[in-house]
């Protein structure tokens, strides 16, 4: 009998067989064996002569009961459907082999034993107990398997098993291979979770799961598999070359010099973990990929691999920003680069390959970005961080590329505090365990390392790092600069109340021959300052950014307020957090609600950012809106920014924001150990392997981190058919997506559509949504899909009077009609 992995269906709508079982678990078990990184530092018994052939050769051996075959041909229909299931069996059957075969540590047989069971799904808790029914259904399943493979299978496992394990030849099959040893089993799970539970267990499993769903989708799909190439580490110096040269320029240069010059004292077996503190505006892109690029290099040289280069940002609009450098920089070499984010174009992607099958080409390139086989990533902090601390098989799929890689953490400000500790714990033992070189670097260099071992590791001076501008030449770059400075405008017991009171202290410091950039913290606030200027100021560009526009209207608006800007035009820009960092704008003079200081820091970095002459010590007025700032951020940061902001001085200069920002995180960190609790909790569940929680359990899990707060539950997605290809996207969606049957054939339609459609969508709060589809017939919902659909005919301007405009062009969604509690995005 011939066994099989997989089927596909016909145009008749039959199933017939794709792949023979034996040659899909060899083929996943050489995609293991070829993924391994040479230089792991977790476990000596990790990389066990035989665990590839262990892990890949079983994962699917359940597959071999005539119950599967059945139901992978027979048009996936069986009497009994459970009895198909292959993950438990193989588990059980790779356990005892490691047991009593390879006599390995128990340990490690149930770590095995335990990602095979859950390979096709995510992780779920150790001590997660099965009902007393459950617990017999499946030992009663397990029995017929186990019948069923001991009368069909025997000789072709026998063979398989043989014919890979040579140290093992003459292996017989019999029915204790599938002994389902419950008790044993549980006690190995409760040992790990308790006596034995180490930090080392959680990035063990992580890397095995990782290695086996990769190998396993990718033999699957057959889809190819990458080896990371070299890049000339001369790249940068060749490209800028080419610039221009001028004062920023040399201090652009010599950062870069300075930053380069720190390989010469760097340890590559120990120095892992390296900061870089400057201004902004100082070319800090540049200079850290020039620095990876002959660490890079020094890797090769020394350690013998290719490291590929993961680079991190915080927001997709920086990525956007950031790929267009990068693609111009990395086109004069044969260097390949994936940009992944939730707005990625797969479709896109697929169009420069060559396949016979459209459905084939776009499963395959899905496959090579979520593995992210690319020499360069670039990627979100979401995409890093939830690839690592995470229960869900599709974010782990790519944890096993994180090893031996150089990763760099752009603005790594932009992660909430109370996340730090679990952050600088978490990229400590990536270095530790997975040989991973990492780079934090922003000009407001918070303290996640500290918090890390101060919180975590208990002040015992464990987290290593070094600087590559050290402190010295840190202050000396930021003494170069006399771009801005930052002046309080907020008078104790008296904050701003609404527009009106803006309007009056914006008119007694504006210079209307000056572009001006205005930021607040919600989007209520915004709108309504917005409103009053566009009334009480004419002649003149003002702009509005938020989240409150869809993502395709804000990367249209940026671009032609940089176009304005360039062609020094003088331009108002409202706008929230958005704008604060990364986003190149260069304003003349400006105005922060107060929020955390290293955001009022950034948004200084939007002024005077080019150091234009004339320009010097350009201002960037701080004010204070009653409880806007608090309900965003909290009480204790927002204190710690009141307090250093609002001292005698009248005015700080850009030269003394390292010392500011210095005391401020010095403030919060003395402040803010229960907002850190949270990270402690995080860290106690990657020890004890707690994935998730039971029914009862109120415990924090792995599942339970979240680096950018869901508020699903409370939000709708609302489609706005802005342009006649949004109205093509939505008609494919409403159409092709939604009545199609085949499932398979249903998520090649997607992807087909997913980075369009996700360009014209909002979120917006359900109350808003509920009042407006009670009071408007601008709005629809899709039922089948949870979506809500403006009406073309409102869409428009706000001079336009034929009805009520549901979405603005200026502003976006028109929440404000309906006045709701201050809301952020």
């Amino acid at each position: 009998m011939i066994f099989y992995s997989h089927s596909e269906k016909t145009k008749e709508g039959k199933r017939k067989p794709t792949k023979e079982l034996k040659k899909h678990l060899e083929g996943v078990t050489k995609n293991i064996k070829r993924n391994i990184h040479p230089h792991l530092h977790f476990s000596d018994f990790l990389i066990h002569s035989s665990l590839p052939e262990v892990v890949g050769l079983f994962h699917d051996l359940g597959k071999y009961t005539t119950y599967f075959q059945k139901y992978l041909l027979n048009n996936k229909e069986n009497n009994n459907r459970s009895l198909k299931n292959h993950s438990l069996i193989s588990a059980v059957f790779t356990f005892n082999f490691l047991q009593n075969i390879l006599h390995s540590k128990k340990q490690l047989s149930f770590i095995v034993y335990y990602c095979i069971k859950h390979h096709h799904g995510s992780l779920l808790s150790p001590n997660r107990l099965p009902s007393a029914s459950q617990q017999l259904f499946n030992e009663s399943n397990l029995a017929k398997q186990t019948k069923n493979i001991l009368q069909h299978s025997t000789t072709a496992i026998e063979n398989l098993i043989n014919d890979n394990f040579e140290n093992d030849s003459g292996f017989h099959l019999s029915d204790n291979a599938f002994e389902y040893n419950n008790k044993r089993i549980r006690k190995v799970a409760n040992r790990l979770q308790h006596r034995s539970a180490s930090i080392d267990n959680y990035f063990i499993v992580l890397y095995l799961f990782s290695l086996l769903i990769s190998a396993d989708k990718i033999d699957a799909g057959e889809a190819k598999t990458f080896e990371t190439s070299s890049i000339a580490p001369d790249l940068v110096d060749k490209y800028l070359s080419t610039k221009k040269n001028n004062l920023l320029v040399d201090i652009r240069n010599k950062a870069k010099n300075n930053i380069e010059n720190k390989l010469n004292e760097i340890d590559i077996t120990k120095d892992k973990l390296f900061t870089i503190t400057a201004p902004t505006g100082i070319g800090k892109t540049l200079s850290v990929i020039n620095f990876a690029l002959k660490l890079k290099e020094k890797i090769q040289k020394t350690q013998y691999y290719n490291p590929q280069i993961i680079y991190c940002l915080p927001f997709i609009n920086i990525i956007e920003q950031t790929y267009k450098v990068f693609n111009d920089l990395f086109k004069r070499q044969d260097v390949s680069l994936l940009k992944h984010h939730q707005y990625s174009d797969i479709w896109a992607m697929a169009r420069n390959e060559k396949f016979e099958d459209e459905e084939i080409e776009l499963s395959k390139k899905l496959l090579e970005v979520e593995d992210w086989q690319a020499d360069v990533i670039l990627t979100t902090f979401v995409q890093l961080f939830h690839s690592i601390i995470s229960n869900k098989n599709k974010m782990l799929k790519k944890f096993y590329r994180i090893a031996g890689s150089i990763i760099i953490l752009d603005e790594i400000q932009n992660i909430k505090a109370e996340y730090w500790p679990i952050i600088g714990a978490t990229l400590h033992h990536l270095a530790e365990f997975l040989n991973c070189r990492i780079i934090v670097m922003t000009a407001t260099q918070p303290l996640i390392f500290k918090t890390a071992d101060k919180e975590i590791f208990k002040e015992q001076n464990i987290v290593k790092f070094k600087p590559l501008l050290d402190l010295k030449e840190t202050e000396y770059f930021f003494t170069q600069f006399d771009r801005t400075k930052i002046i309080s405008l907020i008078e104790n017991g008296n904050p701003l109340k609404n527009s009106d009171d803006f309007y009056s202290l914006f008119c007694s410091k504006w210079d209307n021959l000056k572009s001006c950039l205005i930021v607040v913290n919600t989007i209520k606030r915004s709108l309504d300052i917005f409103s009053k200027l566009k009334e009480k100021i004419n002649n003149l560009h003002i702009y509005y950014l938020s989240t409150n526009l869809i993502p395709i209207h804000r990367k249209c608006m940026i671009r032609k307020i940089k176009q304005l800007l360039v062609n020094k035009e003088k331009v108002i820009l409202v706008s929230t957090q958005s704008v604060e960092a990364g986003v190149d704008l260069d304003f003349d003079m400006g105005f922060r609600d107060i929020g955390p200081l290293d955001s009022i820091i950034q948004v200084a970095g939007r002024i005077n950012r080019n150091d234009r002459e004339g320009f010097k010590n350009s201002p960037l007025y701080v004010v204070n809106f009653e409880n806007d700032a608090q309900r965003v951020y909290g009480r204790i940061i927002i204190n710690a920014s009141l307090k250093i902001i609002n001292s005698n001085k009248e005015y700080f200069l850009e030269r003394e924001y390292l010392n500011l920002i210095q005391d401020y995180y010095n403030l919060i960190t003395k402040e803010e150990s229960t907002s850190f609790e949270e990270s402690r909790k995080l860290y106690d569940a990657m020890q004890k392997l707690r994935f998730t929680k039971d029914k009862y359990e109120e415990e924090t899990t792995v599942e339970n981190f979240k680096l950018i707060d869901d508020n699903k539950a409370h939000y709708s997605d609302v489609f706005i058919p802005i342009t006649k290809n949004a109205a093509n996207v939505l008609n494919i969606y409403r159409n092709e997506y939604l009545k199609c049957e085949d499932v398979n054939k249903k998520k090649q339609i997607y992807l087909k559509i997913k980075s369009a459609f996700n360009q014209y969508k909002l979120s917006v709060p359900n109350r808003i949504i509920n009042y407006l589809v009670n009071n408007s017939n601008g709005i629809e919902p899709l039922i089948e899909s949870k979506l809500y659909i403006v009406n073309k005919e409102y869409i428009g301007n706000y001079d336009d009077k034929k009805h009520n405009i549901l979405y603005n062009y200026e502003t976006g969604f028109c929440r404000e009609k309906i006045e709701p509690e201050t809301l952020i995005f």
